[in-house]
């Protein structure tokens, strides 16, 4: 099979994730915050530790997923095989989707449940950080080919011509010293001459 066509069924098996998750999500926020669903009537408390807890692993999980996202991207070996990059990719991608998804999930039941506005504001800034988790061909595509750098680096190479380039001549501080002695003198000598 064309490795440009497995990348492309990739990114759209991806996608289909993508899309169905947020909207299995909103599924079910919405109905919780209109108040439609009888078990989730807001009439729960929940303790302040739980709470403050909530929050906390909200705010660490948020970036540590992206982080572990956006590391096993960059720092994979490049250029690699189709498959290779493919297997990472979507292990990154689906580790990264989900992580976040069973966070919002609970923090809509914690909503649900309370009725606390913590929970809902914490919800829409889960809803908005999927924006960051959309599945990119170009990242694909970008495991698979060498790093515009090193194809520059190596093309720069290949147009000198060694013969032509003088070598960088490396010196040493006494050596500049007597270099600037040199023109010293060569200066007292043009203003005795004048």
């Amino acid at each position: 099979m064309d490795p440009r066509r497995k990348m492309d069924e990739t990114i759209r098996l991806l996608k289909r994730h993508y899309w169905g998750n947020i909207f299995i999500l909103l599924l079910f926020f919405l109905p919780v915050t209109l108040g439609l669903l009888p078990v989730f009537d807001g009439s729960k408390t929940v303790n302040l530790t739980v709470e403050m807890y909530d929050i906390v692993i909200t705010i660490i999980a948020i970036p540590l997923s992206l982080k572990f996202f956006a590391n096993k991207v960059k720092k994979a070996a490049r250029p690699m095989e189709v498959g290779s990059a493919i297997r990472l990719y979507k292990r990154a991608s689906f580790w990264r989707l989900y992580t976040l998804s069973a966070i919002t999930l609970g923090q809509i039941l914690l909503y649900g449940l309370s009725g606390n506005k913590n929970f809902f504001w914490l919800t829409v800034v889960l809803l908005a950080v999927f924006l960051f988790c959309k599945p990119s061909y170009v990242e694909l595509a970008a495991m698979t080919e060498r790093v515009e750098e090193e194809v520059t680096n190596a093309n720069e190479v290949d147009e000198a011509n060694p013969e032509t380039m003088n070598p960088m001549e490396e010196y040493t501080d006494k050596e500049l010293e007597n270099e600037k002695e040199a023109e010293d003198e060569k200066g007292e000598d043009d203003e005795q001459a004048t």
